[in-house]
């Protein structure tokens, strides 16, 4: 287990504003807690050491003998998400930067060789089987998504997640996002990597989002905040784009979440495969629409000749987060998404939100036996009041309510930012620019820890990503010169 830090220490760390700085820092005290003895030594119980170091030598050997048949063979065979238990967060508790160098040998060698393929001529591997290969291999292995939760405007705490994975090229292509996870997530599918600079540091954001109603109004619209604000901050903020074009400008695939306000509907995901013509804002307005701040909206496509019209417009939409604040299901049937990176932000789940790897003594084991408790307790008594309800608004509040307890909040990787009662008194508020930037440091400072479990759980994914897209813009050049 890690070494206790001193109050010098933990201050060190708590106020790096930088990662190279907590990184310093960070590799220190492992390295005066003697835990590179730790990373040398291949041997843990939680993952299958001999099986990576006989893969690793395999690869090695058949590189060296330019055996690339066999090396081939053995990639397309061999390559899957959690391979001999690799993704375990058990073998990231130990040390603050990194995990066992045999890990990182393994995973640095498999991307190298991936590289090689892609990049060189290979006898007996023409271009069709080749890009049939990765095709393939990438389809096996799956891909990874960035997940952002509801939590108002915790909900900024995403952008320093995202600016975090960012930098260091982590960053997922597929982002989904409900409530204000959407709201972010529309940040970055609307920009392209030249313009996110920018959004870190809030240049030229409007951030008066938040505007009370007067009482006839509230009880005139059933709601507290105004709708027409909160639609012009997303306007003014994400422009006129369509997901389809979105798409086309950043190559991101962002998926933002709504819940039907009538029975007989279900949740959707919103994206430029689902629905390619529908205007980003107005999905977002509609994921933001959380019952009683905000009314029940219509969501707004462009038809055929470009004109702004009602999507379904007999439905009306409400927040995503009520039904699917983290639609992993969703993105796995559209996208062949396998491995969830989960930025987590949502009020009510903050106080029961717990480290992924295990506890070890009575403290931990019974903090988590209660809040175990109090989660199925709660789902039980909602659901025993519903019963007493045929109809109405208590029993689609009830309802409801139970949809929100019983969902699944967590990731393979899960950042969220420490659970401050102050945040709670601010969480409706307009954010100053400092509010704002301490937001984003704050969603930074949660994930650099994170980065070395995130990098080794991506790497090859992302390789395989890349390669692919390398492979078909190789193709076009040959075949804009044969037209030459």
């Amino acid at each position: 287990m890690r070494a206790r830090l001193t109050a010098e220490q933990q201050t060190a760390l708590a106020n790096a504003t930088d990662y190279n700085t907590w990184r310093t820092h960070a590799v220190d005290l492992d390295a005066q807690a003697g835990m590179d003895v730790w990373k040398s030594d291949p041997h843990s119980p939680f993952y299958q050491h001999r099986l990576i170091q006989q893969r690793l030598i395999n690869l090695r050997n058949w590189r060296k003998a330019g055996d690339w048949a066999q090396v081939i063979f053995s990639l397309r065979e061999g390559l899957h998400r959690n391979l001999g238990n690799l993704a375990n967060p058990e073998l990231y508790k130990y040390t603050r930067v990194g995990t066992k160098f045999l890990i990182d040998e393994y995973i640095t060698e498999v991307t190298s060789l991936l590289d090689y393929l892609c990049d060189h001529e290979i006898p007996d591997l023409p271009y069709t089987e080749k890009l049939m290969f990765f095709r393939h291999t990438g389809q096996s292995f799956g891909r990874s998504a960035l997940m952002l939760s509801g939590g108002a405007n915790m909900g900024m705490f995403h952008i320093g997640v995202i600016k975090a994975l960012h930098q260091h090229k982590l960053l997922p292509r597929v982002i989904s996002g409900s409530s204000a996870g959407s709201v972010v997530a529309a940040f970055v599918g609307t920009r392209k990597d030249s313009e996110l600079d920018a959004l870190f540091k809030g240049d030229g954001m409007d951030f008066q989002s938040w505007q009370r109603l007067g009482l006839r109004e509230m009880l005139k619209q059933k709601s507290i905040m105004n709708i027409d604000a909160l639609e012009r901050f997303l306007r003014k903020n994400l422009g006129e784009y369509t997901f389809e074009e979105a798409f086309k400008k950043t190559k991101r695939i962002i998926n933002i979440t709504v819940s039907p306000v009538a029975k007989h509907q279900h949740a959707r995901l919103l994206n430029y495969l689902t629905t390619p013509h529908l205007l980003v804002w107005s999905a977002v307005l509609a994921s933001c629409s959380v019952p009683g701040l905000f009314p029940p909206v219509k969501l707004i496509t462009k038809d055929r000749l470009g004109h702004e019209k009602p999507y379904m417009a007999s439905i009306r939409w409400v927040d995503g987060a009520i039904q699917s604040d983290l639609p992993a299901k969703r993105l796995g049937e559209l996208y062949n998404v396998n491995h969830h990176i989960v930025s987590q932000t949502n009020p009510h789940v903050l106080p029961f939100i717990a480290d992924q790897t295990r506890k070890e003594g009575w403290q931990s084991f019974l903090m988590d036996l209660v809040k175990s408790e109090v989660k199925f307790r709660s789902k039980q008594i909602m659901q025993f009041a519903s019963y007493g309800f045929e109809t109405g608004i208590i029993k689609n509040l009830l309802e409801g309510a139970v949809a929100i307890v019983d969902q699944q909040y967590y990731g393979d990787v899960t950042i969220h930012p420490p659970m401050r009662f102050k945040d709670y008194r601010r969480i409706l508020s307009n954010l100053t620019q400092e509010d704002f930037q301490e937001w984003v440091l704050a969603g930074e400072r949660a994930t650099w820890p994170k980065i070395a479990m995130i990098r080794d759980q991506t790497t090859i994914g992302q390789t395989l990503e890349d390669c692919i897209i390398r492979l078909k813009r190789k193709r076009q050049r040959r075949n804009v010169e044969k037209l030459a």
